[in-house]
């Protein structure tokens, strides 16, 4: 293999390294692919994880130009002055309404009383912070800031800004990537060393460019990320697959305080499979789980709240799923939607929950 083989095949291993993105086990990835208006899922936990993290995969090229990285709030505040926290290790954990100085936000976590919940951007506790700074009680900002990450108005402003601020990096990545991949080598062959210089010189202009544009981002527009955002431009300086994929790499930080639940909605995409399951949790808590029902007890409110703004409810969801695929099914999990026999009573993977009788015989 000569070096050039060799170079190239180093290229393009650090290019799919970049193509991907490390997000928290809670956290879900969006991706468009209808203009804005349909969007397919992408779970950290579906291919590689550790204790807190799962591994989605980008589109080696184009780039991901419609891609949405969100979280929920790291908390969930319930009633007589408890709240709820989802971790990736120990599921949903309880305990006492923390004071102020009991939230410590560290490195990718949120520390509360020695639990650390991961964060994929330090914006998701943005809203936790500006509602500190008017004075509200912790109950009341976790109480406000999952409002504003379900509501549909709100993720829809996020979106429109994200895609207003990201248009230079839309630009620069897919240029980046061709400009490395395929300009450098055919101008080195055909043109010779000089005007590879030449392009060589132009490409890091370009990585100049968007390296700059992160900075902007980071000091203007996303000031909660300014330290990460920094962070990138640097990287995008120095590294070109960085900057290549620098678009989605500051998406997660775009989209950072916007709850899955209100961009599909925003979208007007209410037949998502994925928004049908989130919302029959809701109404299906697992039995014997007292964490699970009160955290889907307090959820259900809010999000009633949003999905009203949509015209619809959460009994829209709670329909039958077909049986197609099992015509001998008699039965099935209103939950999961998974389908039985009509001697089984309660579904297994949801810790129990009664299984319904299909009422009709499509």
């Amino acid at each position: 293999m000569s070096a050039f083989t060799e170079f190239v095949c180093v290229a393009i291993a650090l290019y799919l390294w970049e193509s991907t993105l490390w997000l928290p086990l809670n956290g879900i990835a969006l991706r468009s692919w209808g203009a804005g208006k349909k969007w397919r899922i992408l779970d950290p936990g579906r291919l590689f994880t550790t204790s807190e993290v799962g591994l989605v995969t980008l589109r080696p090229f184009p780039p991901d130009s419609l891609l949405a990285p969100c979280q929920a709030p790291p908390l969930l505040a319930v009633g007589n002055g408890e709240f709820l926290l989802e971790t990736a290790s120990n599921g949903i954990v309880r305990g006492s309404a923390p004071e102020w100085a009991d939230l410590r936000l560290e490195t990718h976590h949120l520390v509360i009383a020695g639990c650390g919940i991961r964060l994929s951007s330090p914006r998701c506790v943005e809203v936790l912070q500006r509602a500190k700074k008017r004075g509200a009680t912790p109950q009341e900002a976790v109480r406000h800031a999952w409002r504003q990450a379900l509501s549909p108005c709100r993720a829809r402003r996020e979106w429109r800004r994200w895609r207003l601020v990201s248009r230079t990096l839309r630009f620069n990545g897919p240029v980046l990537a061709l400009g490395f991949f395929l300009g450098l080598p055919l101008t080195f062959l055909y043109m010779g060393t000089l005007p590879t210089l030449v392009l060589a010189a132009w490409l890091w202009i370009l990585m100049a460019l968007t390296a700059a544009q992160l900075w902007w981002l980071g000091t203007r527009v996303y000031p909660a990320a300014r330290s990460a955002l920094r962070m990138d431009a640097a990287l995008s300086l120095l590294v070109p697959f960085h900057a290549m994929r620098a678009l989605e790499i500051a998406s997660v930080h775009a989209m950072g305080t916007t709850h899955p639940v209100g961009l599909i909605l925003s979208s007007g995409d209410v037949g998502n499979p994925w928004l049908g399951r989130f919302v029959r949790r809701s109404l299906y808590p697992m039995p014997g789980m007292k964490e699970n029902a009160m955290f889907q007890a307090a959820l259900r409110p809010l999000l009633n709240d949003a999905l009203s703004q949509c015209g619809i409810v959460a009994s829209d969801f709670d329909v039958q799923p077909s049986r197609s695929a099992d015509p001998e099914a008699g039965r099935f999990c209103p939950r999961c939607h998974s389908l039985y026999l009509v001697e089984v009573e309660r579904c297994p993977d949801c810790h129990g929950v009664i299984l319904k009788e299909f009422l009709t015989n499509y």
